[in-house]
């Protein structure tokens, strides 16, 4: 059997102590005993195995630890987690699989010493089994049940669930949680009209079992009168000239009988006669009648009723309206407060109150309708805000005073305000026109980096969608961004004064560092919220270049390379020189082409060549030094071969004559130029 055994590697210094009042070399004990647990389901358990040995002793310490008799083994399990000192056992989310006894085992040379504890893990219990009907009469079942394993913690109690062979898939739980203490059969009150099945769940400390499964029998209740009535007994008052009278359906278990329906009895306020009706749909939750008046009051009530009889519980009496219509009213004097200066985005506004008897207002009175729209699109794009006012004894002695936030700055706009009830709202006070001044932009649009250099950065961006004014320009301002910490605006001056310009470039920047750049848009008022983007120049340096050498002849060689795509502004030039010499000669530098023919060279001479990049700055970068050989005689054999210095040797070409090699030079020569043209355009 795989073992695996953990070096003690320190000790408590007041056991060295007592080793040395006393203990002998070879000394080991576990001075503190394991101690039993009782953790909930999921919880993590640690057990502590506090060794002590003679002083010196400690490293030939080992411990090892066993789960009902068999070894640990750290990595056969997650569950298992024995820390490096090899003392503490960690149980992590522990299981019921995980009950059970713990052993620490400590031993040096011949001697050992071992602690044992116990660890219970409290779940929940397992279902009741043997469920079954003892008795079923008249509305009552009797059950009895036996318990499942209690989970390590008692039964407090039980919760008894029924179904009906109408929705058999669906369990009802029974009112009251039964007692443990109880005494048995178990009784079960019932609704009538119904065949029943039964289930228990047992419930300890930890929660609740899995249902038990259900009894084999069932239990068959005879039909009844109903119980009760149907609640949340109302109107709704949406409709014009209707009554429109609703309830809450009533569930099945509750219809006791075959034949359910609802009664429906109404009256208006201050009438003797009752109008009845019968709903026969059990599931229905109103009634619609037609009246002939507006907001009247009537006294309802809904009974509910099966072929057995009425409910023994009477109907209460609840008072409703029928439906409402348009206020009469509209309100008066409707004017900008004086008080209250125009904002950019808010107005207050001021009018006369209403009165507001229901024959005037036709309804239930909730308030007063603001609405407003731009002059120059009309009232078809109006918004509206609700004032919802509460009614007082003296709310008619005082005026009515309201704001309008979040209207568009500098522009010319029109208002008006009706009465409205809970549904409709009254015909409209006189138009006011009004504008609203100047006031700070928006955030401009698409904020982007148009290009990115190592010392400077081209931004671009769109005006804001609400200038809320006449654009006076843009401020730009940027923060330098170290270890995700970012510093304090630096703005850059002069401000941008045309609001036509949509770009701007910032310079002085350093070079492979990010910042964050903040553009606002300006009006008289001021400037508005910024948009912001975050940058990170580029490097300084150019990268390094990959030179490959095309061809070589008595007096010349060509050398091509690839432009660093991603970098604006690098020209390049080749250097070489005499093997064995200290001066480099230079050609002149190149921006457009990618290619370079240096020629008047010495035949069969060894040159050190390089490739140089170099940056507006005159920031430089250097290829690999490599070597090129010129030919003794015209069309020499070292015309047959390149030099890649990306990787660092010759290759042979495939040619067998000069001219072609020369016609392919010139080709590719033509190439490069025509590819380094468009890459200049569509920069």
């Amino acid at each position: 059997m795989y073992r695996k055994f953990h070096r003690l590697r320190r000790i408590n210094p007041i056991n060295v102590h007592r080793f040395a009042a006393g203990y002998h070399k070879g000394d080991l004990r576990i001075r503190v005993p394991l101690t039993n647990q009782e953790v909930r389901q999921g919880e993590t358990v640690k057990f502590v195995c506090d060794v002590v040995t003679s002083p010196g002793e400690t490293d030939k310490v080992f411990i090892r630890w066993k789960f009902n008799e068999e070894i640990i083994k750290p990595s056969s399990s997650s569950k298992f987690n024995i820390l490096e000192d090899g003392q503490t056992l960690m149980v992590q989310n522990a299981h019921k699989s995980e009950q059970g006894d713990y052993t620490c085992i400590a031993s040096i040379r011949k001697m050992k010493d071992r602690s044992t504890a116990r660890l219970i893990i409290k779940t929940t219990p397992s279902p009741p089994k043997n469920i079954e009907l003892v008795t079923c009469m008249g509305h009552k079942a009797d059950l009895v049940w036996e318990d499942g394993e209690n989970g390590g913690d008692s039964i407090k109690g039980y919760l008894v669930q029924y179904n009906t062979s109408v929705n058999p898939n669906y369990w009802n739980h029974n009112y009251e949680e039964i007692s443990k203490s109880a005494p048995e059969p178990r009784t079960i009150d019932l609704s009538p009209w119904g065949t029943y099945s039964f289930r228990v769940l047992a419930r300890n400390s930890i929660g609740y079992s899995e249902p038990s499964l259900p009894t084999k029998s069932e239990c068959r209740i005879p039909p009844g009168h109903p119980d009760g009535n149907p609640e949340k007994v109302g109107t709704k008052t949406d409709k014009k000239y209707k009554l429109v009278i609703t309830w809450e359906p009533m569930p099945r278990l509750e219809h006791n009988g075959p034949g359910f329906r609802y009664h429906v009895s109404w009256r208006r306020k201050g009438s003797t006669y009752w109008n009845n009706t019968t709903v026969w749909d059990e599931n229905a939750d109103e009634l619609e009648l037609d009246v002939n008046d507006i907001y009247g009051l009537y006294e309802i009530k809904v009974k509910a009723v099966n072929d057995i009889g009425a409910s023994y519980q009477p109907a209460f009496i609840i008072l409703g309206h029928s439906g409402e219509a348009e206020p009469l009213l509209s309100p008066k004097d409707f004017r900008l407060d004086p008080m209250q200066p125009i904002q950019p985005h808010k107005a207050h506004f001021i009018w006369e109150s209403v009165d507001t008897s229901q024959d005037k207002i036709r309804g239930r009175f909730r308030g007063y309708k603001l609405r407003y729209w731009k002059s120059s699109e009309g009232r078809h794009k109006w918004e509206e805000v609700d004032v919802i006012v509460e009614t007082s004894d003296d709310m008619y002695l005082r005026d009515v005073r309201a704001a309008i936030s979040g209207l568009p700055a500098y522009t010319a706009l029109r208002a008006q305000v009706s009465v409205m009830n809970d549904h409709y709202t009254g015909p409209p006070s006189a138009t006011i026109d009004f504008s609203t001044p100047e006031g700070v932009p928006g955030p401009v649009r698409h904020l982007h980096e148009h290009r990115i250099g190592s010392t400077y950065v081209v931004l671009k961006w769109l005006p804001p969608e609400e200038p809320n004014g006449v654009l006076m320009g843009y401020d730009i301002g940027y923060q330098p961004i170290k270890s995700f910490q970012v510093g304090n605006v630096i703005f850059l001056e002069p401000k941008i004064s045309n609001p036509s310009i949509l770009r701007a470039q910032i310079k002085g920047l350093e070079a492979d560092h990010t910042y964050r750049f903040l553009v606002w848009a300006r009006t008289q008022t001021g400037r508005g919220e910024p948009s912001f983007i975050d940058v990170e120049t580029t490097n300084s340096r150019p990268g390094i270049p990959h030179p490959v050498v095309s061809a070589v002849d008595r007096t010349s060689f060509n050398i091509t390379w690839r432009p660093e795509h991603f970098q604006h502004d690098v020209q390049y030039f080749l250097e070489y020189k005499r093997e064995g010499e200290i001066d480099w000669e230079k050609t002149k530098p190149e921006f457009l082409k990618s290619w370079k023919v240096v020629q008047g060279l010495s035949s069969n001479t060894k040159y050190q060549v390089r490739l140089v990049a170099m940056n507006k700055f005159g920031e430089t970068t250097y290829s690999k030094n490599f070597p090129v050989f010129t030919d003794a005689t015209a069309y020499g054999d070292g015309a047959l071969k390149s030099y890649d210095a990306s990787i660092g040797k010759y290759e042979s070409f495939n040619n067998h004559n000069n001219a072609k090699r020369h016609h392919l030079s010139v080709i590719c020569a033509i190439t490069t130029v025509l590819t380094a043209y468009i890459t200049v355009f569509q920069r």
